[in-house]
């Protein structure tokens, strides 16, 4: 299988959403990038199997197999009912932000304060989703040093290259990265990678909670996030 081109997640459930078919120019104004770059990512889906393109020169989902985003919407689903926690699906974009693709959760649920639905990549050093896909890419790394000082948001926030380094370390190791009160204070994330089948880390998935909630029950909601991210990992093989 082809593997698509970073930002592909956003854009494959934006023409699930348009069952119709939706024109590029539209693509573009939705996903807020530029045209060119808007034409290459629905084109990498294409190629990909997972979009098609229709004779009024629109594109639309392909029809046939589980498509992708239906699947990992069906992992956020699944991580949110095993935790009882808001649950994302994110994914590193083309311009270096992290895009929180899904979200899962009802409005009883603590939000953390003054997250956006994307990350800059001067925010990366603070979250563990964006850990979580850093960790596997050194290209993602290195957007950190060119995005100038890390912002310490609180005082567990990570703001020394090496502790980093040997944060994202142990998440290769462990398969799971956390973020203890590191962007919001009160708040904690665990998230897991997801591997796309050619093997590199596409998106990941992950919860966030009250601190004091997560270290009540850690063991259980690690388990439950890396549990449904190697499910989510396999039916992407499918």
């Amino acid at each position: 299988m082809t593997t698509a081109a970073p930002g592909a997640l956003r854009a494959l459930r934006l023409l699930a959403a348009n069952p119709e078919g939706l024109d590029l120019p539209s693509a573009r104004t939705h996903l807020g990038r530029p045209l060119d770059a808007t034409r290459r990512t629905v084109e990498s889906l294409v190629a990909a199997g997972h979009a098609e393109a229709t004779p009024e020169g629109t594109y639309r989902v392909r029809s046939g197999p589980t498509p992708l985003p239906t699947v990992l919407a069906d992992a956020v689903t699944e991580l949110h009912r095993r935790t009882r926690a808001r649950a994302y699906l994110a994914e590193w974009t083309d311009d270096d932000h992290v895009d929180l693709l899904d979200v899962r959760g009802h409005e009883r649920l603590a939000r953390i304060p003054d997250l956006p639905s994307r990350v800059p990549p001067t925010s990366a050093h603070a979250l563990a989703a964006a850990k979580a896909l850093m960790a596997f890419s050194r290209a993602r790394r290195a957007r950190l040093d060119d995005a100038g000082p890390w912002r310490r948001y609180t005082r567990n926030t990570l703001t020394n290259p090496a502790a980093l380094d040997a944060d994202l370390a142990r998440v290769r190791r462990d398969g799971y990265a956390l973020d203890r009160e590191e962007f919001a204070d009160g708040f904690a994330c665990v998230a897991a990678p997801v591997a796309d089948p050619d093997g590199r880390v596409a998106a990941c998935l992950a919860v966030s909670m009250p601190a004091r909630r997560l270290a009540d029950r850690e063991g259980a909601v690690i388990d439950a996030v890396t549990d449904v991210a190697r499910t989510a990992h396999r039916l992407w093989y499918r």
